[in-house]
């Protein structure tokens, strides 16, 4: 298990917060999401060997967020 940290400039309420806890969720390899609103950081636990921080970023990229 790895974990990788996210800044996530636009998010900005709870329902992004939520929208992307729940979508990383369905993502194979991804053990759990800890999205922080105030710091608009999000903490993402996975297996390497299932997915990569590269695909991570790509999909909160895909949801519409900017992601760093």
């Amino acid at each position: 298990m790895e974990t990788v940290n996210f800044n996530v400039p636009s998010l900005s309420c709870s329902a992004c917060t939520g929208k992307i806890t729940e979508d990383l969720k369905t993502l194979k390899g991804i053990k759990n999401v800890d999205t922080d609103l105030k710091s608009q950081m999000v903490k993402i636990d996975y297996n390497p060997d299932e997915i990569k921080p590269q695909d991570i970023k790509s999909q909160i990229y895909q949801m519409g967020f900017e992601v760093f």
